[in-house]
C-alpha cells in the first residue's frame, strides 16, 4: 500500500507499507501510523520525515533480506534513517501490536514508580544499617533489591540508591510496552533531537550526564524521555528532558 499525506507549507510524507495480505500491517495500523506521523510533524514544525516503509518494501521482500534477515527474527522494531529522514517499521513483528497503548498498563507503570519516590532515602538508610552488620558494600545492592521488591530491569544500570533510578525504571519499563503508538514516538523522539540538533546541545548532555549509565547512549536517552514525556506527564527525568528539549529547540 502506498499512500502520501502532504501538510501545506511543510512538505508530505510518503508512506510504502507492504499490503496486509502480504504479512503487512492492517489497514487500521497503516492509517494509524499515518495520523500519528502528521499529527506529530503538525505539533513540531521542524520535524521532517520525508517516508515511513516496512522492512519488507524496503527489501522488496515482504519475509527477509540480506539487510535485516528473517524479519520476524530481527531484534529491532522500527529503525529511523537521520540522514535520509525515514522510519522502517518491522512489519513482521508489528503487526500484531495493538495501536493504543494499554492505559492499563501506564497505570501500573505510574502507581510502582510512585511507590519508589523516597527510594533514595530508603535506601541510603538500610544501607547504612547493613554496612553496621558488617555486610560488604558490594553485596548490598542486591540485598536491598531484594528486600524492596524492585523489578529487574537489565538496562538500567544505575544503582537503586541513585536519585534517577526510579525515573529510569519507569521508562525503561514504558519502553518495553508494546503498541505501534508507543514505538512510532520512540523513532519520532530520535528524529527530534537530531534535526532540531538538540543531542549535541550541552544542557540536554548535562541532563544525560546525571543519569548515563541508565541509557545505552544520549541517543536512546533523548528518544525513550520523550517517549515516555508523550504517554504520561508522572515520570520527573521525562518531563525534565521534554521541556529541556523545547527550550534548545
Amino acid at each position: 500500500m502506498q499512500f502520501r499525506r502532504t501538510l501545506p507549507g511543510a512538505g508530505s510524507t510518503d508512506f510504502y507499507l507492504t499490503d496486509p495480505e502480504n504479512g503487512g500491517l492492517s489497514i487500521e495500523q497503516q492509517e494509524y501510523a499515518a495520523d500519528l506521523i502528521i499529527a506529530y510533524r503538525r505539533k513540531y514544525p521542524d520535524l521532517k520525515i520525508n517516508a515511513v516503509w516496512d522492512f519488507g518494501m524496503e527489501e522488496a521482500d515482504p519475509v527477509q533480506s540480506e539487510k535485516y534477515g528473517v524479519f520476524a527474527d530481527n531484534r529491532d522494531n522500527a529503525v529511523y534513517n537521520a540522514k535520509m529522514l525515514t522510519v522502517s517499521i518491522n512489519h513482521a513483528k508489528v503487526r500484531n501490536m495493538s495501536c493504543e497503548t494499554d492505559p492499563e498498563q501506564i497505570s501500573e507503570i505510574e502507581a510502582y514508580y510512585a511507590g519508589l519516590s523516597d527510594l533514595a532515602k530508603r535506601y541510603a538508610a538500610r544501607q547504612k544499617e547493613l554496612l553496621a552488620q558488617g555486610i560488604p558494600w558490594p553485596k548490598t545492592e542486591g540485598i536491598i533489591r531484594e528486600e524492596m521488591q524492585i523489578v529487574p530491569c537489565a538496562e538500567n544500570m544505575l544503582s537503586a540508591g541513585d536519585l534517577y533510578f526510579a525515573d529510569v525504571q519507569a521508562i525503561r519499563m514504558l519502553e518495553n510496552t508494546e503498541s505501534l503508538k508507543r514505538l512510532l514516538i520512540h523513532e519520532i523522539g530520535h528524529m527530534l533531537s537530531e534535526e532540531t540538533g538538540a543531542v549535541a546541545h550541552k544542557k540536554i548532555r548535562k541532563l544525560f550526564g546525571k543519569c548515563r549509565d541508565g541509557f545505552e547512549n544520549i541517543y536512546e536517552f533523548c528518544a525513550e524521555c520523550f517517549m515516555a514525556s508523550e504517554l504520561t506527564d508522572r515520570i520527573k527525568l521525562a518531563n525534565e528532558y521534554r521541556e529541556t528539549l523545547m527550550s534548545v529547540m
